[in-house]
């Protein structure tokens, strides 16, 4: 991430006041500070008037996307407030214990204002991540209302690229991975600042690591400093697993690990990818400490076949079959 904008909001009756300042997050340069007053029904004009002026101060051209949000207007301004303080909560708090309540704002956006689009676009990442971290009670359950979400959204605004991220998301876990990859394509198009988080995952589910490795290197270049990055660590990780290559998987796991540690998805993994590499005391050892974690979603080899993706990859297939191999060199339990 390059450039963050850093601001604050001081609400006075229907009138807001943002203080906005862009800084350059390699020098700590301050390259732009305005002030803004607008009445609270017209958000997303005050949203346009900064990054209007933040382009002509930066010598940056206007995006169509801009053009098109300059004619929309918030159903409801409070909807639409508590679904921005929703995606805010959402960039700060997905990777902690704290990321299911930081997904309110957007359930009262709904109850407000069930249109949404941004509030619908956020929530499905809940349920998404939910199944992909097996952390619900029903993963189906979790992966029928994050495509109900993500579908409705594109229905009522089929040019906001969060919402293309999001059916990505909801594609992959169902197995449609160019599909998942088409979506991706589209949030860029319609964003092309934006980063498909979920692109790496599904180039390596058909068989394509090369390009999973290669589309994450592009998006850490873009944005080295994303809040995101466990996710494409964790990718890299697998995309070098099926390649066979371990040590390069270690390093990018444990670097997951470090963005991501709530996540125990990743120290199994870990432990696998160590006694494949040879290191099996150590590998022994992770296994032990996942297994003592109540937070575990999965404990015998069995029930890890059970909640993998569907690929019909002979590469990706060969490498489940190692990645068993690893597991049970590390000690789970059949």
């Amino acid at each position: 991430m390059r450039y963050v904008l850093e601001g604050s909001v001081q609400p006075s009756g229907d009138r807001l006041r943002v203080n906005a300042q862009l800084i350059d997050t390699e020098s700590d340069a301050h390259l732009w500070a305005d002030q803004f007053d607008e009445n609270r029904s017209n958000l997303l004009q005050m949203q346009d008037d900064i990054v209007g002026r933040i382009g002509r101060a930066m010598h940056l051209k206007v995006t169509a996307e801009m053009g098109r949000l300059a004619q929309t207007h918030a159903a409801n301004p409070n909807a639409e407030d508590l679904a921005w303080r929703c995606r805010a909560a959402f960039t700060r708090t997905y990777f902690t214990s704290e990321s299911d309540a930081a997904y309110r704002p957007c359930e009262q956006a709904l109850q407000i204002d069930p249109e949404n689009v941004r509030a619908l676009a956020v929530l499905s990442f809940k349920f998404i991540r939910r199944f992909f971290t097996l952390a619900g009670p029903d993963r189906q359950a979790d992966l029928r209302r994050a495509d109900e979400l993500a579908s409705l959204a594109i229905k009522i605004d089929p040019d906001f690229y969060h919402s293309y991220n999001a059916k990505g998301g909801v594609l992959v876990a169902q197995g449609r991975y160019q599909e998942a990859i088409d979506a991706y394509r589209r949030a860029l198009m319609l964003n092309p600042s934006a980063i498909s988080f979920g692109s790496p995952d599904a180039y390596n589910l058909l068989g394509e690591p090369e390009q999973a490795i290669a589309y994450a290197d592009k998006a850490m270049r873009r944005s080295p400093n994303d809040p995101f990055s466990a996710i494409l660590y964790g990718q890299k990780a697998q995309a070098y697993g099926i390649l066979h290559d371990y040590q390069e998987a270690l390093v990018w796991i444990r670097r997951a690990e470090t963005g991501d540690p709530d996540n125990p998805n990743y120290r199994l993994t870990r432990s696998a990818l160590l006694a494949l590499a040879g290191q099996e005391a150590d590998a022994r050892a992770t296994m032990q400490r996942y297994l003592a974690s109540p937070n575990a979603p999965v404990r015998t080899i069995t029930q890890w076949q059970r909640v993998l993706l569907p690929t019909d990859s002979p590469r990706v297939l060969a490498w489940r079959q190692k990645w068993i191999e690893g597991l049970r060199k590390a000690g789970l339990p059949e």
